[in-house]
């Protein structure tokens, strides 16, 4: 296989061939950027002395703009605070596109600028749109230079109807970022002269306000993404960077997109791709896996009554989903042969309901009167008339509530959407195969292993989900996991409980200890950078234990947008060989997981997943040069995306990450937002 000629989405340029004088002031004069003393150059000693210690938070600059009552300060770049720096460039970028180009610029917390380019051929009588492009300012990450990472940020939609005419309908907690003036500003900081004139304030779609306003959720697209994100910021290069006016203010290379350095490219090993299935056989691709070798492991249940929850209109369709059940569609043979359940319908068990925009009530009355034997596993087949991405939100709390009131009576299910059953057609048997993995999962079958060694440690997966209507950030933790993927138990918590997050996880030790021994080390995979408080609990808890053994702390961040990729020239389709890794600095590795492999054929239907971003910490730093451990660390976030048992397809996160998310997502619609009992060992919200 010859070596990958991958591309990084930055651009470099020249630092500045002499020192700057740069001016700052104790005292804001209403036209400068304030400084936070995290960020301060060294040098403001010289001016300030004792600032860095006397209790100033912040400084003012106007960077290289003399200013009355400013005090001048001459600075090398180079050597200076790097963030500084940053904001230095970033000032230059917004300037020129805002002043010299003309254009919109959003401004971000840290200063990055993001450029609104408006698509008049796209607009509606509704809105208008626009191509948004983050442009973000590095120091020398990747290279010795000073860097520009360039993003396609996708599109926004700019309503034509105003403020003052939406809130007449609409509450303004549904607003978040408005136009005003080819300006854009969060409502919550509009300036009073702007405020005073809400019929010239434009709001920006958002997901929330899109609902209120009955705008259909968007489709997601299908096509290749890396070559789509790559011709839009290669254009947006040609059009607005590669030029002579903006090299007289930021002297970019003219080499174009950096080339990522072979030197930081690596590889997972390659039996990190391989799963286990029935009768011990590997395949790297799950549906063929199970297709031809069966589950790695059947269902404990031996007597399994499965039973239809439905509308009385959805009858024909039930009995349709019975038979694809029993004897298949297609080349999908039915459960018993595809993943070994063997099941039995009672007649007359099912239940019907007449209620269609309220059943919950009919449901649990049903239930209620229901005898159900104890020498049978029951499971449910939800057939539902309205699904958790409905519009509606009286009609979507309607799954959750269903899925609950069955939770209740240790009773898995599994839902099903009624009209997508007809829909498919023929091509229901794709969807039959997911569907069959998940029912094994959730009877507390294994439809594959990982092909791994097991070894006497703990994993940890901590996910969390923003739940929108209540605007609440809930936890779904502690996830743990053995190294071959075997699931042991999840607690659920909401974001504060960081103490509650720490007693769960110390919980899952002991409980691992009892059946094993004392692990060698606890691996938490988190959804973002953990910060000290949020480790400090966990730290505290080992100590109870009397463990003193490393902790790793791997932070597992999506990067669909505003972040490093990279491309791979070398091929026509742009997206990097899966497995494939790359050093980006400080502790940071770019992570493609995806299902191109260099010995058989890619399938475009299996999608073009952005790589994830990885950030590896350890309680004992010395690990962190040892690269066996590394590597061995993104082998194992890499295997364990190969265990979601929601699907055949491949995906780019781990289930560390991924099934805490789905229970976040989940959890909050439940009595009490908690997950009863008999939810917590078992992967029911598959």
């Amino acid at each position: 296989m010859p070596p990958p000629d991958l591309h990084f989405n930055i651009l470099t340029f020249d630092w500045p061939e002499e020192k700057l004088t740069f001016y700052f002031s104790k005292a804001d004069n209403g036209r400068c950027q304030r400084i936070h003393k995290s960020i301060f150059p060294a040098a403001v000693e010289t001016i300030f002395p004792g600032i860095s210690a006397n209790g100033s938070d912040f400084v003012y600059t106007t960077f290289t703009g003399e200013t009355a009552g400013f005090i001048p300060c001459t600075l090398d770049a180079r050597k200076e605070t790097p963030a500084f720096i940053k904001r230095y460039f970033d000032r230059k970028i917004n300037y020129y596109f805002r002043v010299i180009v003309n254009q919109i610029v959003q401004v971000g917390f840290i200063k990055e600028n993001t450029i609104w380019l408006p698509v008049p051929a796209a607009d509606t009588d509704q809105f208008e749109v626009y191509e948004k492009y983050a442009l973000k300012v590095q120091i020398a990450t990747v290279s010795q230079y000073p860097e520009i990472f360039i993003s396609y940020e996708g599109t926004s939609k700019v309503l034509k109807k105003s403020v003052a005419e939406l809130m007449a309908d609409n509450s303004p907690s549904l607003l978040n970022w408005v136009m005003v003036k080819n300006q854009l500003h969060k409502f919550d900081d509009l300036p009073d002269d702007l405020s005073d004139d809400y019929e010239n304030v434009y709001p920006v779609l958002n997901n929330e306000l899109a609902r209120a306003l009955g705008f259909p959720a968007p489709i997601p697209s299908k096509e290749n993404k890396y070559k789509h994100y790559r011709n839009k910021i290669n254009d947006f290069h040609k059009t607005f960077l590669n030029i002579k006016e903006f090299r007289e203010i930021i002297p970019l290379h003219h080499t174009g997109f950096l080339k990522v350095n072979p030197a930081l490219i690596s590889t997972t090993n390659f039996d990190s791709n391989q799963m286990v299935f029935g009768n011990s056989a590997t395949d790297i691709v799950p549906h063929n896996g199970i297709k031809l070798n069966g589950p790695y492991d059947k269902t404990p249940y031996k007597k399994i009554h499965l039973f239809f929850i439905l509308h009385n209109s959805d009858a024909e369709i039930a009995k349709a989903v019975k038979t694809y059940l029993e004897t298949g569609l297609d080349w999908f043979k039915g459960l018993n042969k595809y993943v070994k359940i063997l099941f039995h319908t009672e007649p007359h068990f099912s239940i019907l309901f007449k209620d269609k925009e309220n059943p919950v009530q009919e449901i649990n009355e049903v239930l209620a009167k229901r005898s159900f034997n104890q020498d049978v596993k029951y499971f449910a087949i939800y057939l539902t008339p309205y699904t958790k991405f409905d519009q509606d939100l009286q009609k979507r709390e309607i799954y959750y509530k269903v899925k609950e009131l069955l939770l209740k009576r240790d009773i898995p299910s599994q839902v099903i959407d009624s009209k997508k059953v007809i829909e498919q057609g023929a091509d229901y048997v794709y969807s039959l195969t997911n569907i069959s993995i998940a029912i094994l999962a959730k009877l507390k079958g294994t439809p594959w292993r990982l092909k791994a060694q097991l070894k006497n440690e703990l994993i940890v997966g901590v996910g969390a989900f923003k739940h929108i209507e209540t605007d609440v950030q809930y936890i779904g933790s502690a996830f743990s996991f053995n190294n071959n993927g075997t699931f042991n138990r999840f607690e659920y918590f909401m974001k504060h409980e960081l103490e509650l997050l720490a007693g769960s996880i110390s919980h899952q030790i002991r409980e691992y200890a009892t059946v094993n021994s004392s692990p060698d080390r606890l691996i938490i995979h988190f959804y973002k950078t953990m910060s000290d408080d949020e480790l400090q609990p966990i730290q505290k808890a080992l100590e109870a234990l009397d463990l003193h053994i490393p902790v790793f702390i791997i932070s597992i961040n999506k990067t669909e947008s505003e972040d490093i990729v990279a491309f791979d020239e070398s091929w026509s389709d742009k997206m990097p060989y899966s497995g494939t890794y790359i050093n980006i600095g400080n502790r940071k590795y770019l992570l493609f997981n995806n299902t191109r492999y260099s010995n058989q054929p890619f399938r475009e239907a299996d999608g073009w997943p952005f790589p994830i971003k990885l950030k590896i910490d350890c309680t004992d730093k010395s690990k962190l040069d040892d690269t066996t451990i590394i590597r061995d660390l993104i082998d194992q976030v890499y295997q364990f995306s190969r265990m979601y048992w929601k699907s055949v397809r491949q995906q780019n996160l781990p289930v560390t990450i991924k099934y805490p998310e789905i229970i976040a997502q989940i959890a909050p619609h439940f009595d009490g937002l908690d997950v009863p009992e008999f939810g917590k060992d078992n992967l029911w919200f598959l």
